[in-house]
């Protein structure tokens, strides 16, 4: 009996637009990451985007990375002489980008990763940003880092057969013995020395279990752990191991933890207590955190990049970077939405290796058709997962950021609440995927949202209630630090009934919305708007120059229109020139977003995009008082 296919992406027809809000909505057909919402369970609601209490650079504490080491000159020359004996065994493991990285000095930069950290979401595992959600993923730390998502051999396993297990018990008596002489645990330092050149029957699954103990399983006390000797064993023999959801599970699990502080020491910040001499121990591999930035923040955040030679890893385009000095990394990063980079692996670079799933053309392809494991790596990175650990698991939700894949945003569907059993996790980690039908998008093809997406993340809450929005909306003087502008934001809704008091600012335009087909809102902001449709980071740029006036009009409906939000290249992939769009207004119906009149020069494109950039603007000024008060307790 023939298996039914099973597909990982799910196709529909959708009104879309532009994750820029810069071009006429359309409805088309998608590709969007499972679990889609159903009907009759509602999403959960979009995370809260919390303003950030200090910049990275004036909070009270340090941090220390245990897993982020400066190369040395033994580690290196190890490397090179393991290379030409073992190098097939570790491409065929699947670790070695991942053991030549650990050779690259990649220069620390605390207040970047705090600045990112001030803006993860522990529920979701997700960077929030004014403008969406991102996050590190699977096929992060496969490019990145060098490891593989998949393997025959989960990382708890102890059972890698008789040989095997005769020289893991001759590692144990080299541990029990080094201990004994030392009279403590088995630090890294001394275990290199014990073995490398040593022209030992064991020097491999050594120098193994000393990278597995300093560059990828890194604990405070800098010791060589039992538990990573059946890992050592096994990868010496070119077993390939899935140690990428074992990383990728502590930078989650390390960023959840971070947060945590960060949520903790800001009443203590406020109240003027000082937290002097406290600092946070981290042990996830945070460089990987770091480069992702680089990677995606093209223009604001990053050193300019080294050119590879050809064989080096991804890793090497940051080998020995430019020290930067960054302020405000929080802010920068939350106007940034313009310019961040989705697919930054799908582009072209000198000398780096291409994989199979970045593709000229869109494809549907099976798994069975996979010869080398690239596809079936890329099936791991698309499926929402129980993250396994080595001794706790974490929820994977690659849904919430399809874009990053190259798959339009859905809202995301629910998720079940997250096993803590790490073996039941890899059980369900390792499932086989045969039979399993992959989408593959077009490699330069610019992913859309839906509509529904749009007002779902226009609706978030920042802890905040906008209450009275009849009449006009200010912000209290006794908000404004001294040196800001005081803001007037002003609601003409003349024609309200008393319905709308105490109505909150996504309530009221929802009930707004809530129209005939033949008197739908349209927003117009003056100045401001009229002269920009490219992005809602511009917008954003401007703020504080200008009041703005929101008026809510009547209009009449146009037809949707039935194609892409923007002419498509060969293969799929959108053009950038912008053809086709005249401007950028649009109205709502009772079923979502509509194409409205284009060309008014004053429209915006939609109602939820400017509780989106109103919200952003009350953020961003928020955090600016919140600094100040800081100051001045100080």
């Amino acid at each position: 009996m023939e298996n039914k296919p099973i597909f990982v992406v799910e196709e529909r027809e959708e009104l879309m637009l532009s994750p820029n809000r810069d071009a006429r909505p359309a409805l088309r057909t998608g590709h969007f990451l499972k679990p889609s919402p159903t009907e009759p369970d509602p999403p959960p609601p979009p995370p809260p985007l919390v303003p950030a209490s200090l910049p990275p650079e004036e909070l009270p504490f340090s941090v220390k990375f245990k897993n982020w080491r400066r190369p040395t000159k033994g580690w290196t020359a190890w490397v090179d002489s393991m290379e030409p004996a073992h190098g097939v065994a570790w491409k065929r493991a699947g670790i070695y980008d991942a053991i030549k990285s650990s050779t690259f000095l990649i220069g620390r930069h605390p207040g970047l990763v705090l600045g990112l950290a001030q803006n993860w979401c522990p529920d979701t595992n997700t960077f929030v940003f004014p403008w969406g959600e991102a996050t590190v993923t699977l096929e992060d730390v496969m490019v990145l880092g060098g490891y593989s998502v998949w393997g025959s051999s989960p990382v708890l396993s102890t059972h890698l057969g008789s040989h095997s297990g005769e020289v893991e018990m001759k590692l144990k008596r080299k541990v029990s013995e080094m201990s004994k002489a030392s009279a403590s645990k088995v630090g890294c330092r001394e275990w290199m020395k014990k073995f490398r050149g040593a022209e030992s029957d064991m020097e491999h699954e050594a120098f193994l279990a000393f990278w597995l103990s300093r560059f990828v399983f890194a604990s405070s006390c800098d010791v060589i752990p039992a538990r990573v000797l059946p890992m050592a064993i096994g990868l010496a023999r070119g077993t390939r191991i899935a140690l990428a959801p074992a990383v990728l599970a502590r930078i989650y699990r390390d960023l959840s933890w971070l947060k945590n502080v960060l949520d903790g020491l800001v009443p203590r910040t406020k109240d003027g207590n000082e937290a002097g001499g406290i600092y946070v121990t981290l042990s996830a591999v945070f460089a990987l955190v770091q480069i992702w930035a680089w990677e995606r923040f093209v223009t604001t955040i990053r050193p300019k990049p080294r050119e590879v030679q050809p064989g080096e890893p991804w890793l090497g385009r940051w080998h020995r970077s430019t020290k930067l000095i960054l302020q405000n990394v929080h802010s920068m990063m939350g106007e940034a939405g313009a310019h961040f980079k989705w697919r930054p692996y799908s582009l072209a670079v000198n000398n780096l290796a291409s994989y199979a799933f970045y593709g000229e053309k869109e494809n549907w392809v099976s798994l069975e058709k996979d010869a080398d494991g690239e596809l079936r790596s890329f099936a791991h990175c698309l499926m929402a997962w129980e993250l396994p650990g080595l001794d706790f698991v974490e929820k994977y939700s690659p849904h919430r950021v399809a874009m990053q894949f190259g798959m339009d945003q859905d809202m995301p569907g629910q998720v079940a609440p997250c096993n803590q059993d790490p073996e039941i996790a890899w059980n369900n980690y390792s499932k086989s995927l045969q039979g399993v039908q992959l989408y593959i998008p077009a490699r330069l093809y610019k992913p859309c949202i839906t509509a529904r997406y749009a007002e779902w993340w226009a609706s978030r809450s920042s802890n905040r209630s906008m209450q009275g929005l009849k009449g006009k909306l200010e912000v209290n003087d006794d908000s404004v630090p001294p040196g800001f502008w005081r803001k007037n934001i002003t609601v003409d809704t003349a024609d309200s009934g008393e319905s709308d008091d105490g109505l909150t600012l996504a309530e009221f335009l929802r009930s707004n919305r809530r129209t005939s087909a033949t008197g739908s809102c349209l927003v117009s902001v003056c100045n401001n708007c009229s002269q920009n449709d490219q992005t809602q980071s511009s917008f954003l740029q401007n703020a504080g120059k200008e009041d703005t006036d929101i008026e809510m009009r009547e209009s009449q409906l146009e037809p949707v229109e039935r194609n892409r939000p923007h002419d498509t290249a060969p293969g799929g992939a959108q053009r950038e020139n912008g053809e086709g769009t005249n401007g950028i207004g649009h109205s709502f119906t009772e079923g979502g977003l509509a194409s409205g009149n284009v060309g008014g020069s004053s429209e915006c494109s939609m109602i939820g995009i400017l509780a989106l950039d109103l919200e952003a603007r009350i953020s961003k000024l928020e955090r600016a008082v919140a600094a100040q008060k800081a100051r001045i307790t100080k």
